[in-house]
């Protein structure tokens, strides 16, 4: 058996040719241009989204959120610490508080109520995390209870392009929604991201942030002569030399996201009979779900074992997140209240073994099978 990597970056032809086509045309690298028109059209289309700005990174869109809500340094953004490093140091350079919310242990996302024991007085925001691409199961009460308590919601979307809850794609519930198009992710672009902002009184201000801090937005309406700095932004704009690449899969992602379904209902197939005594699965896909990730967890903490296990054996499995509370940076930020049991009790148990488009069901098998050996040792 050849090397089973982790992930393979998507390369589609048609990603491929359209590039050559917008190449081969002599427009303007930089954009916005025909295809960030035709994404944003495809995701008013398919999500309804109507207020996207297509980024340089998922990390960008997290931080326009954070210089939209005028964040204090008494204000608290309550996220799980079992998350990836931007979610936190995106809001956390506003210079406000982060509070740690602990996981439960079989969706790996904050329950309801680990949520609703964080907030306080302070706290300004909650991000929700859609670990996998899964959702929680109570985002549309958690959207009620963030506008009953006049707290902002922000959804980390970064792994969960195309996943519903309910009847609605995941992005449609927080004020604002952060999606990513890494290379690692079901739509890929090598680096890119996308914000959505459901909140419209924050639409405006989004404009200025997104385009350097400028009011150029109203200048290409035609309500101003000139434009100039009004805001703290950056240059967060995807080019539309990127945009050309990821335009085609944005278009066809369901035919993308069949093909890893297939390869995530194969390991379920494998693993069925024998999981329960060795390790379980973070599967709680009720709703429409774009099968990013496949995740077990261990029983025991072996996992440093398990990788090496799995590595000699040509195969490259990943540990998924270190969490934050445990970091050089992020450690000054938790507090002795502080509940992360599950947090710190998962953590050296989670594995994310490989999947992604080019996987094939001999390779998922093989895989399987030396997962079987190794918990029959």
């Amino acid at each position: 058996m050849k090397e089973i990597n982790f992930n393979e970056p998507l390369h589609l032809n048609n990603s491929v040719r359209n590039v050559h086509k917008f190449l081969n045309q002599k427009k303007p690298l930089h954009g916005p241009g025909e295809n960030i028109l035709r994404i944003k059209k495809e995701l008013n289309k398919k999500f309804n989204f109507k207020n996207v700005y297509l980024t340089n990174s998922c990390t960008s869109a997290l931080e326009i959120c954070a210089l939209n809500l005028n964040l204090k340094k008494k204000d608290e953004v309550i996220l799980p610490s079992f998350s990836f490093i931007t979610t936190a140091s995106s809001f956390a350079r506003t210079g406000c508080k982060l509070k740690y919310c602990d996981i439960d242990k079989n969706t790996l996302m904050p329950s309801f109520d680990q949520i609703k024991k964080c907030v306080n007085r302070n706290t300004k925001v909650i991000i929700i995390l859609h670990y996998q691409g899964f959702s929680v199961d109570y985002l549309d009460n958690l959207k009620k209870f963030c506008k009953r308590k006049k707290i902002y919601l922000v959804e980390d979307a970064a792994q969960a392009f195309g996943s519903f809850f309910k009847k609605k794609p995941l992005g449609s519930f927080g004020d604002f929604s952060c999606f990513s198009f890494h290379e690692t992710k079901n739509i890929s672009s090598g680096a890119g991201g996308m914000l959505v902002v459901n909140n419209k009184k924050f639409i405006q201000k989004s404009h200025f942030i997104f385009d350097k801090g400028t009011n150029r937005y109203l200048m290409n309406k035609g309500k101003i002569k000139y434009y100039s700095w009004v805001e703290i932004g950056s240059a967060f704009l995807m080019s539309e030399f990127v945009a050309s690449y990821l335009m085609p899969q944005i278009k066809d992602y369901k035919k993308i996201f069949l093909k890893r379904s297939k390869n995530y209902l194969r390991y379920i197939h494998n693993f069925k009979s024998w999981l329960a005594d060795d390790f379980y699965l973070v599967n709680n896909y009720k709703y429409r779900y774009n099968f990013h990730a496949f995740v077990i967890i261990l029983k025991n903490n072996e996992r440093s074992r398990f990788l090496r296990y799995l590595k000699k054996n040509k195969i490259h499995a990943v540990i998924s997140y270190t969490p934050l509370h445990k970091s050089k940076a992020g450690k000054k930020y938790k507090t002795k209240k502080d509940n992360l049991y599950f947090t710190n009790n998962l953590i050296n148990k989670i594995v994310r073994l490989p999947l992604h488009y080019y996987l094939t069901f001999k390779e998922v098998d093989y895989i399987c099978l030396k997962i079987r050996k190794y918990f029959k040792r």
